[in-house]
């Protein structure tokens, strides 16, 4: 209001929006039934609907509050068996403004926007969904889409939130800049324009040695794969050189795997197949000339190996990508907060349990405040994995506090990817793939936030491009997808 936008005038732009890419999205053929709630959601969806007929498109508008429009809507989903004759649904039921479980006769409408057999596209978040905490008051539906409108809603972007969000796209209702970037905010979503610039133009002068030394450290008997997807990744997401150790017993297998660009060394194992604290004299000489390392990919348990590990975690000054193996929870505990140089940590939701010492339901529940504490706690970032990957890292702050001595503190902020990836990424070999390509952003002198916001966005991404969402995509595909993502 300050800037002079009405409420009339951003209600017209959201509905706009939203019936330009319907219009985009699905082709002519295709036919929208409108569902209208009686709150601001509602009139979003009456102009998107009004915008539609005027671009030609066959519309049929439901006003949810009047009961004969509202049976009309359900009865029409429920006969919606034969899909030669396919309809989008608009979702417009209801957006922030529900505040409670939905009751009869609406619960319903409801019901079948959660089973529809056509596809459903929610306004601004799917109707019955908690905006902040993104679960249902009781029942929401489940969108196939789900367009929100100038910042999206906290529950959107949370992980338990995504089977019933379904695509997210944030739609521009043109805020001012200035005003968004007074906001006060702890968290950020990732979008390939906030990423661009970490992936500046190489100078036409530049060679490998510019771009930066990555070295792998990984692999144990049957697990050589993973270490070699992770130097292939570095490579393909532009780290100069790659240098793959891995223990010696494995030594054929890695070189085949990993391919002839990557530099490969047999590390001493005395025929066990896995490192021991034997082995560090040989791995850290590559350390100390690398600009940035992936420790953990098919590291293997052995506690030998254990010991090997806690010994990098702590002692190695080169920033250091922690994965896999290397992330037991007893080794990271005692070496993190120690530790001489920058760590990105990379836990899936039971790694990230094990490290908290919780349960890994617990840690679903709260991702946001279980990987923050841990970031605080021993000063590393976080990338938690999942279907809405978040990143937590550390950010010193001075206190300015007379009692405090103005001495620095931990401040937690977060990035959340919701717009990129896909399920067809579940699938073995992909994390290892996304160590890799934080190693290589990392080698080429982002910090270690940066490299894990980059690196999310990139690896999620080069997923989209080359792993169908139904599966089938393969970690090697995704990483030769890498070079055409840092291209867009």
């Amino acid at each position: 209001r300050e800037r002079g936008i009405s409420e009339q005038t951003l209600i017209a732009r959201a509905g706009r929006s939203a019936a330009e890419w319907a219009a985009a999205q699905y082709p002519p053929s295709v036919r929208f039934l409108v569902l209208a709630g009686k709150g601001n959601n509602g009139a979003d969806a009456l102009v998107a609907g009004r915008h539609l007929a005027k671009l030609g498109r066959r519309v049929r508008l439901f006003r949810a509050w009047r009961t004969a429009e509202a049976d009309a809507f359900v009865e029409r989903i429920r006969q919606a068996g034969d899909t030669q004759h396919p309809f989008v649904v608009l979702d417009g039921l209801w957006g922030t403004g529900l505040n409670r479980p939905v009751e009869n006769p609406l619960r319903a409408l409801v019901d079948v926007l959660r089973d529809s057999p056509h596809a459903v596209v929610s306004l601004d978040l799917p109707s019955g969904l908690h905006p902040d905490t993104g679960r249902p008051f009781d029942l929401a539906a489940r969108a196939r889409h789900t367009l929100a409108f100038g910042l999206p809603k906290l529950g959107v972007v949370q992980e338990h939130a995504a089977d019933d969000v379904g695509e997210l796209h944030v739609l521009d209702l043109g805020f001012p800049e200035d005003l968004i970037a007074e906001i006060p905010s702890e968290l950020d979503l990732l979008t390939a324009a906030n990423i661009a610039p970490f992936f500046a133009a190489r100078k036409r002068r530049a060679h490998k040695g510019d771009l930066g030394r990555v070295v792998v450290i990984g692999g144990a008997v049957g697990m050589a794969g993973a270490p070699a997807l992770a130097a292939r990744a570095a490579l393909r997401a532009g780290a100069g050189l790659v240098h793959l150790l891995i223990p010696k017993t494995l030594f054929p297998d890695g070189l085949a795997l990993a391919g002839a660009e990557v530099m490969t060394t047999p590390i001493e194992d005395g025929g066990k197949g896995f490192f021991t604290q034997r082995s560090l004299d040989a791995v850290r000489p590559f350390l100390a000339t690398a600009r940035a390392a992936v420790l953990g990919p098919g590291l293997g348990r052995a506690l030998a190996t254990r010991a090997f590990a806690e010994a990098i975690l702590r002692d190695c000054a080169t920033p250091l990508v922690v994965d896999a193996d290397a992330l037991d929870s007893r080794a990271c505990r005692r070496a993190l907060r120690d530790a001489r140089g920058e760590r990105i940590l990379t836990p899936h939701p039971g790694e990230m349990a094990r490290l908290a010492g919780c349960d890994w339901t617990e840690t679903q529940k709260d991702r946001f405040g279980i990987a923050g504490a841990y970031a605080r706690e021993n000063r590393a970032t976080v990338v938690l994995k999942g279907a809405r990957t978040l990143i937590a890292h550390p950010r010193p702050i001075r206190t300015g506090h007379p009692r405090a001595d103005g001495r620095e503190k931990n401040e937690v902020r977060f990035s959340v990817n919701a717009l990129a990836g896909n399920p067809g990424m579940a699938s073995g070999g992909v994390g290892d793939a996304l160590a890799g390509v934080l190693a290589a952003l990392l080698a080429r002198g982002l910090s270690a936030a940066e490299a894990a916001r980059a690196g999310v966005w990139l690896h999620a991404r080069a997923g989209d491009l080359a792993m169908p969402a139904t599966g089938g995509g393969i970690a090697s595909d995704l990483i030769e997808a890498l070079p055409r993502a840092m291209t867009e």
